[in-house]
């Protein structure tokens, strides 16, 4: 029978990381925030016992969650400007759609912006981000060729935009997309939706890698974050990470990149791949913890959770986005980047 408590009949499981979770879980209300940071630590767990907690992907437009058969998304529409461009937001580790929102203006987002500027059908994704993210991409790739076949207008153009976590969920739902095939297909699903990406934006996205000491600190600034009583976040169990955040530190997109392979290896043992929509115009954007880029900390710690280097695909394999539009931004760091209005700025002149 399954439980909500994923680490209470794992015996080698850091007692600290189950107290943690059987905190969370108890709390009365479950706001979307919350929820996505229990996911983003123990979603995978959560997910392999069928718990309530185990966020879904969907796809959605504002606050409404499309189902993506036609007549459904049809009547889910009523109230939404159908068009046939698409522009579609996917968020990163511990986060929803809300990362976009701008602050002190809840009903910009920058999806609303461009939507309004560039003529854009604007949806985003919500997805459990302690999975790992080739499960996630491989979804990914199936709602958004379920989208195109059931969109009431024919699709003439995607555009994909991922923050950090969400960059590589985009990417290896592109690889996946290529290889995938439904009963009676001979093509791969991939075709009714990859040949129609125009644009990919990649806004702080750790391409090649983010330091694993980095993302547990932004795992543990989130739970402090949270309004619970902080001598119960006392001795974090993040020994117990998520199968997603085991994947941000080398940045594993495939399957391959982590199965059979130690996860706890201080070294990268796998190839990076290059990007597969090949169609594409790509942005890469990065932040900066100093006003100079060039500073020897920012250079080291990049926008606090991702180096430049990572952020532009730079690596031993060769570069991953040899034609890509690469934007720094000094003093904006991680987070901020998904709503910060100089970096909508530079993504609408690219646009």
């Amino acid at each position: 029978m399954a439980t909500d408590d994923p680490l209470a009949e794992q015996p080698n499981g850091p007692s600290t990381a189950g107290s943690l979770l059987r905190v969370l879980t108890a709390l009365p209300k479950r706001s979307d925030n919350l929820v996505a940071v229990v996911n983003g630590l123990f979603g995978d767990a959560l997910d392999d016992r069928d718990s309530s907690w185990a966020t879904p992907m969907t796809i959605r437009a504002g606050d409404t969650v499309l189902p993506l058969d036609r007549d459904s998304l049809r009547n889910s529409l009523s109230t939404v400007d159908v068009g046939p461009r698409l522009c579609v937001l996917v968020h990163g580790l511990m986060s929803t759609e809300s990362i976009w929102r701008f602050p002190g203006d809840r009903s910009t987002t920058l999806g609303t912006l461009l939507a309004d500027d560039h003529d854009m059908t604007v949806l985003s994704v919500r997805y459990n981000t302690g999975r790992h993210i080739s499960d996630n991409g491989r979804e990914l790739a199936q709602l958004l060729s379920h989208l195109v076949s059931a969109w009431p207008v024919r699709v003439r153009e995607i555009n994909l935009i991922g923050h950090s976590m969400g960059g590589l969920v985009i990417r290896s739902a592109g690889h996946y997309a290529r290889r995938q095939r439904t009963r009676g297909r001979r093509l791969p699903i991939g075709r009714r939706w990859t040949s129609k990406v125009r644009r990919v934006v990649l806004i702080g996205v750790p391409n090649t890698g983010a330091g694993l000491e980095a993302v547990v600190h932004s795992a543990s600034a989130a739970l402090w974050a949270l309004p619970i009583p902080t001598t119960r976040l006392v001795g974090l169990g993040l020994d117990q990470r998520s199968a997603g955040i085991k994947d941000l530190r080398f940045g594993a997109i495939v399957e391959e990149d982590w199965a059979e392979r130690d996860p706890g290896a201080r070294q990268r043992n796998f190839p990076h791949l290059p990007d597969r929509l090949h169609r594409a115009k790509h942005l890469v954007i990065g932040g900066t913890i100093t006003t100079d880029p060039d500073h020897p900390l920012a250079k080291m710690l990049g926008d606090v959770l991702v180096t430049s280097p990572s952020v532009s695909g730079r690596s031993t394999d060769g570069d991953l986005f040899p034609h890509a539009t690469t934007r720094t931004f000094p003093k904006i760091t991680h987070n901020t980047l998904a709503h910060h209005p100089d970096v909508y700025q530079a993504i609408t002149d690219w646009w």
